[in-house]
This record gives C-alpha cells, sequence and structure tokens, in this order.
C-alpha cells in the first residue's frame, strides 16, 4: 500500500471516530440543544487531528442536523431528544460519569446502551468532569428522581469521598448500584475495572525483558487507575531488582493537566529522563502527546526510546508507529457492567451477592518497543 493511500485510510478512521465521539455526545443529551459544541481548535489540540479531518467530522454532523455553525459565533447542538409521551414514561437508570471529551466515552456508553435499550430502559447522563460537588448534585438529583438503578464512574477516586451520607441512602433505598472503571476505599459497592496494577507489571516487565533498566513513567495521581498503574509499575521494578528514582516519575492531575503539558514542562520531564531507555504511561492520550513533543525534537520511538500504555486508543498513529498498549475493553466493559446492574436489579438482595469484575490482562500487537538486550 503506498504511503498516500495509507494517510487516507488514517485520515478517514480519525474523521469517524470524532464523528462518533461528538454523535454520542449529543444523542446520549450529555450536551443538549442549544449548547456550544467544542471549536475546531479545541477539537485539533485535544485529539491531534488535522483541520481537515476536524472539518470533515463536523461537516457530517451539520449534515446530519447535530450540530449548526453561526458565523461569528461558533458552533452550536442543534438536535432535539423526543419527549416521552405523557403516561408512556421508560424507568430510568442513572449514569454518572467523570469525563464525557475523552475517546473511551463513545464506545462504553454504546455497550451500557446496547444492554439498556434492549431492557426499555432510559438512560440519564450526567458527567461531574472531576468535581466531587458536581457528583454529590447528580446524586441529589437521581436520589429524588427515583431511578431504579446507578452506573458511577467515580470522581477523583485516589481519595476518600465525601458523598458517604448520599452512599448510605442509595442502599437504605435499595437503589442497585455498580461501579465503572474504579470504586472508593471508604465506600464499599461491586465494580467493573481493567487490571490496571496487574497490566502496568507486564507492561514494565516487558520493557526489562527487552533489556531496560533505566524506565520513568508519568502517571495520574487523583483517580485510582493512576494510582493501581504506578503500583504496578513500582512494583515490578522492586520484585525484578531495579533502580526506582523519583526523577524519572512525573505526576499530574485533571486541573493541572494542560500546565503539566506545556512545551516548558514537557522539556523538564525530558531532560530529568534523558538517560531513561523507556517510559510508561498512563494513557495514549498523554503517550501520544508526548511522543509529538519528540517528534517535534527529533527523537524516534522505539529507536530512541520505547514507549508503552494504556487504553489501545488508536487516537494518532502515523506511519509505521502503533503503542504497545494494554487493552481496555471498552465496549465490553460498558455492556458487562450494564448486564452485572441487570441482574442486581432483579436481586432484592444485590447488597450480599458480588457482582465485581476485573478484565484480564491483554495488550495490542503495538510496535513501540526496542528490543535493546545485546546479542
Amino acid at each position: 500500500m503506498s504511503k498516500e493511500n495509507q494517510k487516507h485510510i488514517n485520515e478517514s478512521l480519525k474523521y469517524q471516530k470524532l464523528y462518533k465521539w461528538g454523535r454520542t455526545l449529543i444523542m446520549s443529551g450529555v450536551i443538549k440543544n442549544g449548547d456550544k459544541f467544542m471549536s475546531e481548535h479545541v477539537l485539533e489540540k485535544k485529539f491531534g487531528y488535522s483541520r481537515q479531518t476536524v472539518r470533515m467530522a463536523l461537516d457530517k454532523m451539520e449534515q446530519e442536523g447535530l450540530i449548526q455553525r453561526v458565523r461569528g459565533s461558533g458552533t452550536y447542538v442543534s438536535y432535539h431528544t423526543d419527549a416521552e409521551p405523557e403516561g408512556d414514561k421508560k424507568p430510568h437508570i442513572g449514569l454518572i460519569l467523570s469525563y464525557f471529551a475523552d475517546y473511551l466515552f463513545p464506545e462504553v456508553y454504546a455497550g451500557i446502551e446496547s444492554v439498556m435499550k434492549e431492557q426499555g430502559l432510559q438512560i440519564d447522563v450526567a458527567i461531574t468532569k472531576n468535581h466531587l460537588n458536581e457528583e454529590t448534585m447528580f446524586l441529589e438529583n437521581f436520589l429524588k428522581a427515583g431511578v431504579q438503578g446507578l452506573i458511577i464512574e467515580g470522581t477523583r477516586t485516589s481519595f476518600p469521598n465525601p458523598n458517604q451520607r448520599l452512599y448510605k441512602e442509595i442502599k437504605r433505598k435499595n437503589i442497585p448500584t455498580i461501579f465503572l472503571h474504579n470504586h472508593y476505599s471508604n465506600i464499599h459497592f461491586d465494580s467493573v475495572e481493567m487490571s490496571d496494577a496487574k497490566s502496568s507489571y507486564e507492561l514494565t516487565k516487558h520493557l526489562i525483558e527487552n533489556g531496560h533498566r533505566k524506565i520513568g513513567g508519568m502517571f495520574k495521581s487523583d483517580d485510582m487507575q493512576g494510582m493501581e498503574r504506578y503500583r504496578g509499575y513500582t512494583e515490578c521494578l522492586s520484585e525484578l531488582g531495579l533502580r526506582f528514582d523519583d526523577d524519572w516519575v512525573r505526576w499530574y492531575t485533571t486541573k493541572d493537566m494542560e500546565d503539566k503539558f506545556s512545551k516548558k514542562s514537557l522539556m523538564s520531564f525530558y531532560r530529568r529522563t534523558k538517560e531513561c531507555t523507556a517510559l510508561v504511561f498512563y494513557n495514549d492520550e498523554i503517550a501520544y502527546r508526548y511522543i509529538d513533543f519528540l517528534t517535534e525534537r527529533g527523537v524516534k520511538v522505539p529507536e530512541d526510546v520505547s514507549i508503552v500504555s494504556f487504553d489501545d486508543a488508536k487516537m494518532q498513529e502515523s506511519g509505521e508507529l502503533t503503542i504497545l498498549s494494554a487493552v481496555h475493553p471498552k465496549f465490553e466493559m460498558g455492556k458487562l457492567t450494564a448486564q452485572n446492574l441487570l441482574r442486581m436489579m432483579k436481586d432484592q438482595n444485590w447488597t450480599h451477592h458480588d457482582n465485581s469484575y476485573q478484565f484480564p490482562v491483554s495488550f495490542n500487537q503495538g510496535n513501540s518497543v526496542r528490543d535493546i538486550r545485546e546479542r
């Protein structure tokens, strides 16, 4: 296949992914009629896509009547969700997520919807944007609305949760509730998650087996996934007798993400990890951001530095590079979470039965790791 044809296929896949993401946000009611949609510039920066790719996705959304561009003002949602006829209201379940502006959202939501739609259940989506005050408000609203069940992605899950009163009320009212992606240390509910620590351990082990001895990392400190991925990384280094160096690890949170990924901040991380031959990243989004930074400086992956990550998002592949990444089950995780919630909704004693699940470790076929063992 020629490079031109490969480029065309990559652009087409990217535009379809961006279109699907935007369409899911609107159709699910996360952003509603009249709300302002993200600008071309914001989408380019967020996903790392070209202006042409972003415009193709927005053009398709506009053609389908999902958005409307207003010259000099911006892009707005123009889709009306159909109101339910009086007397024909479906039972509702509440879905609380931390973020919508992320590449996992459409497929996880599609998995949940595929189960709930079949059962005639309406999904009410709420997004906390990783703010605990928002979680409080949505929990209160769902309790008042009398939802039949709840799926919750925890907010700032590396910290104890302050909404214990509301979670106790959920149990008192016997509202089946299951967590997605994570859970809280001080509040007990079942959850469906990735095997984050195990995946990180195995990724780090793979680097070591390929001769890497100086391995740095970048992790998110305000959610459980970040802490678990860090734990797997450090446990592997310790058990296999490798040196750990604080200077080789960078932390970031939701609030300071843009600051931590400024060119100045990335240059600081680059200088501190210059002797590292490999790096472990919290997810593909930040891994690709760092690869773009390295590319601008003529540093190649995996020739000059090996990189591993999480989610298998295939966000910004160019040429032949695919990051070796722990596979996030996406659609299957959403589907299984919804199925487990349905089972709990039919079980009056759901609090006494185990409906938790951790997906087994799985990697994609990435080629971002170089074997540097002496032959």
